[in-house]
């Protein structure tokens, strides 16, 4: 006689960027240890895969991670993790004293890491004619961007988040230029221009929490605002 295989709860969360309402369940015992595995090998490209693979799981396959922001992906994983192993997580924080290598430890309620940040101006002038119109960079955007250098790094993110240039009297679309057109463009603009274009992936809101510990070396008090979804894990 087959056992009894019980129903998931099912939830509801708005993504960040844009307001969406996404159904999701807890992920499973089985997901789970698929993730574990992944951590335990501390791959990163490993366990963002894996990362992805769970939320296509538990989302019902309605949602593509690589089509989504980052932020919207970071989020909607925070919220999975904490309906699926609860609501509070242990982090390391490293001590605020530049001479002490110590750490202390703390727990977080995930429901209390906001997403911080106002919303950035998207469409930015480069001079008085021309201006760039940019988005969010999804997560198939930032794929492979860590293996290059810091330089060409801020050249190929630039370029994969382009939705369009404009001047007055047209809008030139990302989606109907080739690859080489994107990067004469990127290269030629001055190095003030591209400082200013690339504010823009700074102004992206973000995951973010002040935590307090203290030291398990020194003894002293630790403050500190810790960002992004790998600090919740």
């Amino acid at each position: 006689m087959a056992l009894p295989i019980q129903t998931a709860p099912k939830y509801t969360v708005s993504l960040p960027s844009d307001g969406r309402e996404v159904k999701y369940r807890p992920f499973l015992v089985k997901e789970q240890k698929l993730l574990l595995i992944a951590q335990e090998e501390d791959n990163d490209a490993k366990i963002f895969e894996a990362v992805k693979d769970l939320i296509r799981n538990v989302t019902f396959n309605e949602v593509e991670p690589n089509e989504l922001p980052l932020i919207d992906m970071e989020y909607l994983f925070l919220k999975i993790r904490a309906r699926s192993v609860g609501e509070t997580a242990k982090i390391s924080i490293g001590c605020n004293d530049p001479e002490c290598d110590g750490s202390g430890e703390t727990v977080v309620n995930l429901d209390d890491v906001e997403v911080v940040g106002d919303e950035p101006e998207h469409k930015i002038m480069i001079n008085d004619e021309v201006g760039i119109e940019l988005k969010y960079p999804m997560v198939k955007d930032i794929e492979g961007i860590d293996k290059l250098d810091q330089g060409t790094q801020t050249i190929e993110m630039l370029k994969r988040s382009i939705v369009s240039i404009f001047d007055e009297e047209q809008v030139y679309m990302a989606s109907d230029s080739s690859e080489q057109e994107l990067q004469e463009f990127v290269e030629n603009l001055t190095v003030g221009q591209l400082e200013d274009v690339t504010k823009f992936f700074d102004a992206i809101p973000r995951l973010q929490k002040e935590v307090v510990s203290e030291c398990k070396l020194c003894g002293k008090d630790i403050k500190k605002t810790v960002v992004g979804l790998q600090n919740f894990f």
